[in-house]
């Protein structure tokens, strides 16, 4: 007789999630039926085009924004370098050396490309965060300069679950007219991200963090900011993201966006709920620390994060993975580097798990 080994517990949602079955039975067709070109003015070529329209309409619901604020791109991490690099190349700054401010635990995606510009000339604040990884508003205040011209701060940490005061940070910025952009990254599905009110000037977003497959973002870009493309060529997505469109990913990052905005009151509810069974369970344990904020109200639905002294993360991920159990040590896509993430260093902490 042949055994069957159990189905692992995936506790990895932050990194990536399984694509939903109403997802793949979206995009299917547009795999093998209806191969279209977007672009082309015939029949198959309309088909693609209206299913492109229909998922940018189905984004625009979930951030209460316009559609053609919409623009689909390979990935998040495309989408933010577009953001600030696209930016950095789009104004004419009145100061010099023109001034970015973001902070010490922000994405790879969005930190490097602001060591691109500080390795261009420009002077970049890197703002510190407080033991729950938090921002203050107030240092941001006092970060400002005349010459502050973009500020990038994203909303939810994918490594310690922190949720900035984004609202708030984003009203400093559109006070005085500095662009801000906001990887936005894992909040869909589990926060409600109401554009009309919340002045960011661009935000991204990555289809594999909510149940659609990799290789599809967005980006938000509210009307009247001018972002310059990073490549050239068709004029596909307005010429921001150049490239005949992969009709299948943006179908399926539509409907994910429609089962978020749908499911929006239930699911972060039971991830509440599932967070705090994990917490109870694992805080308690003497020695663990959670890390992030112990305020759920200021943490992702959900997300539980924690330190285990004398424990090196990837050894525990290893242990935890024997037993069938998926974690992630730092964030997944510090692809092979073994040193520790900067996120928890940021909190004057070794390494989280």
């Amino acid at each position: 007789m042949v055994r069957m080994m159990p189905a692992p517990i995936y506790l990895d949602n932050s990194a990536t999630t399984q694509v939903r079955p109403e997802v793949a039975e979206a995009m299917s067709p547009y795999l093998t039926q209806q191969w279209g070109n977007p672009s082309s003015i015939h029949k198959a070529g309309r088909l693609a085009r209206s299913a492109v329209d229909l998922s940018r309409a189905r984004l625009a619901r979930l951030l209460s924004c316009l559609p053609e604020e919409i623009f689909f791109t390979p990935s998040a991490t495309y989408a933010n370098n577009v953001a600030i690099i696209g930016r950095a190349r789009a104004v004419e700054p009145a100061f010099s050396p023109p001034h970015l401010i973001t902070s010490a635990i922000e994405h790879p995606s969005c930190l490097g490309p602001a060591k691109y510009l500080e390795a261009c000339g420009w002077d970049v604040t890197y703002l510190p965060v407080d033991g729950q990884g938090l921002v203050d508003p107030r240092k941001l205040c006092a970060s400002l300069k005349a010459s502050t011209e973009i500020i990038s701060l994203m909303w939810a940490n994918n490594e310690i679950g922190s949720v900035q005061p984004v609202q708030e940070l984003a009203n400093l910025a559109a006070e005085r007219k500095i662009f801000f952009h906001c990887d936005a990254v894992q909040m869909p599905g589990k926060l409600p991200m109401d554009l009309r009110h919340i002045p960011v000037s661009t935000l991204s977003l990555s289809g594999h963090k909510f149940y659609a497959p990799k290789g599809i973002g967005v980006l938000f870009v509210r009307k009247g900011i001018r972002v310059e493309p990073l490549v050239f060529g068709g004029g596909q997505e307005a010429g921001l993201f150049p490239g005949t469109e992969a009709v299948a990913n943006i179908v399926a990052i539509g409907k994910a966006a429609e089962l978020a905005f749908d499911e929006l009151e239930s699911v972060p509810e039971a991830l509440r709920a599932m967070q705090g069974i994990l917490l109870k369970k694992l805080v308690g344990v003497r020695g663990i620390k959670l890390t992030g904020p112990a305020d759920l109200a200021r943490r992702l639905p959900g997300h539980v994060s924690l330190v285990v002294p004398g424990m090196e993360g990837e050894a525990l991920v290893m242990q935890a993975d024997l037993k069938g159990v998926c974690v992630s040590s730092a964030s997944a896509c510090h692809k092979g580097l073994m040193q520790p993430s900067h996120v928890v260093a940021s909190l004057g902490l070794s390494e989280s798990v």
